[in-house]
């Protein structure tokens, strides 16, 4: 009985929302993927501008399993999910508008189901890396309860650039942090 008292508190203060902690996230790095622009990396997920299909390979042949793109479907000009799932990894559509005038809980939701199992590497992507690391900001703030601020610094090392306002509106209005 003492364990179940000393327990429901607990659930209580998660339940409400209690104060989270702020997790570890490698910080975003420069990389080198062959012609990938604005090439950086998190642990296991690397961001960047739109992959050729010579890059796609790269990634296939080093293991990555996922590739993420949050361009619009009239964006790219090629079948780019044909190219990505033929080399047998997962291609994941979450489009967002360019230029980013909001984002939603469902591209939220979408990035979570990505990255809450990756089965292996993951390419995040859009034109330039500016709207995928922006999506990345918002998720690490209310899905892995990183302080705004910090996800917002994680962002911007990732490419984030010209959705910052956006991204910065979204979160001063959080209803998870």
């Amino acid at each position: 009985m003492t364990r179940t008292l000393l327990l429901l508190p607990l659930a209580i203060l998660a339940a409400c929302g209690a104060p989270r902690t702020n997790p570890v996230v490698d910080e975003p790095v420069a990389c080198e993927v062959l012609d990938l622009a604005n090439c950086r990396q998190s642990g296991d997920v690397v961001f960047g501008g739109q992959p050729t299909p010579a890059t796609l390979q790269f990634l296939a042949d080093h293991g990555y399993t996922t590739v993420v793109s949050t361009r619009g479907l009239t964006e790219v000009d090629w079948d780019e999910r044909a190219a990505v799932e033929s080399l047998g990894m997962r291609f994941v559509q979450i489009p967002m508008s360019n230029p980013v005038t909001g984002i939603t809980d469902a591209q939220i939701a979408a990035l979570d189901s990505v990255l809450q199992d990756p089965s292996g590497p993951v390419l995040l992507h859009c034109g330039s890396g500016n709207r995928v690391a922006g999506l990345w900001a918002a998720w690490l703030t209310e899905k892995r309860g990183v302080h705004p601020d910090t996800a917002l610094r994680l962002a911007t090392l990732a490419g984030m650039s010209g959705v910052r306002l956006v991204v910065e509106q979204r979160l001063a209005a959080c209803k998870y942090c």
